[in-house]
């Protein structure tokens, strides 16, 4: 009998610590998503947007922020400028345009936040890859809206923003805004001269 209340008390605790998991184990089959072909695939939210603050300048597509209490330096997802302060390589035209607007849209942000995509996190570097939101406008549209950077860089499936951006490419090319205006500068590859 003592035998059998014992395993009454082991199978109660069993059950109680299986069931205290289930709350979680409801949030991760939600997490879960059938993707059409039968094979079943874990969603990833990127709808994240995480308050950041700004903490210095570095370039056109480069900055350092603060993120969940810790400085890091952040490479814009999508975009390339034309380089300021890559080193053994000139200024090159319209780069100082478009690293002083980074600087001034970010230094006078009242709102500044970060999101990730669903691929990489950081790039061979060590640099946050990411998306930037200046007072809830996408840093990155501005910066090709402008005409003061191309889209590149276009690596699945980090690319919720890109038929955006792309569309804001267009636009900037169509209207011969800045790097758009000095015919074959952008190239695949970046900037000519």
């Amino acid at each position: 009998m003592k035998l059998f209340i014992g395993k009454k008390w082991l199978l109660l605790a069993v059950a109680t610590f299986l069931l205290s998991g289930c709350a979680s184990l409801e949030q991760k089959a939600q997490d879960i998503s059938n993707d059409g072909t039968g094979n079943f695939i874990q969603s990833i939210s990127n709808d994240k947007r995480i308050p950041v603050e700004f903490v210095r300048h570095v370039d056109g597509d480069t900055t350092v922020l603060r993120i969940d209490g810790k400085e890091k330096k952040v490479r814009f997802l999508l975009v390339d400028t034309p380089e300021t302060v890559k080193p053994k390589t000139k200024v090159q035209p319209f780069g100082l345009e478009a690293s002083n607007r980074t600087k001034e849209l970010l230094s006078t942000a009242s709102e500044i936040t970060f999101e990730y995509d669903k691929g990489d996190k950081t790039d061979r570097y060590g640099r946050a890859l990411g998306y930037i939101l200046v007072d809830g406008t996408l840093l990155q549209k501005t910066l090709v809206s402008e005409g003061l950077a191309r889209v590149a860089y276009v690596k699945e499936p980090n690319t919720k923003y890109l038929a955006e951006l792309e569309q804001a490419q267009e636009q900037a090319k169509n209207e011969a805004l800045g790097i758009w205006s000095i015919p074959g500068y952008v190239t695949q590859r970046g900037f000519s001269k």
